[in-house]
This record gives structure tokens, C-alpha cells and sequence, in this order.
């Protein structure tokens, strides 16, 4: 299974916006406005990674389906020439 950097992205993303989230809760924090971007960013960046997925799984549906185009009009076409 190959690693994209996104996906690595994703979780040092997802780890800095906890920290932040819990700092924001707990302590002296930074703005209210940084911890909400971080998150956000975080979402945006899980949202692509799915996204490009979908697509690959689409564009692989769509040669299959062509493959079972294909095979039945080769079916039929030797079926004709019995």
C-alpha cells in the first residue's frame, strides 16, 4: 500500500488541531480563530483524500463496465457464427 503525503498531512494536521482544541479548552491559549482554521484545514484536507479516492474507484468501474461491453459483444458476435 503506498503512503501519500496528504494522508500524512492529514494526521500531523489532526494531531495539531486536538492540541489545540484542548489547549483552547484548558489553558492560555492561542485565538478561538486559529483552533477553527486548523480544524477546518484538517476536514478540507480528509474531503480531497476521499474525493480522489471516489474518483479513482469511479474511472476503475468505468473501464470494467466497458470490459463487460466489450465481452458481451464478442459473446454475441460467436454466438452468431455457430
Amino acid at each position: 500500500m503506498k503512503i501519500d503525503i496528504k494522508d500524512i498531512l492529514f494526521w500531523i494536521f489532526l494531531a495539531l488541531s486536538m492540541i489545540l482544541l484542548i489547549w483552547n479548552v484548558f489553558g492560555n491559549s492561542p485565538t478561538e480563530f486559529i483552533t477553527m482554521v486548523a480544524i477546518l484545514f484538517t476536514i478540507l484536507l480528509k474531503v480531497t483524500l476521499i474525493s480522489e479516492r471516489v474518483t479513482k474507484i469511479e474511472t476503475k468501474f468505468y473501464y470494467l463496465s466497458n470490459s463487460f461491453i466489450n465481452l458481451a459483444k464478442d459473446f454475441k458476435e460467436h454466438i452468431q457464427h455457430k
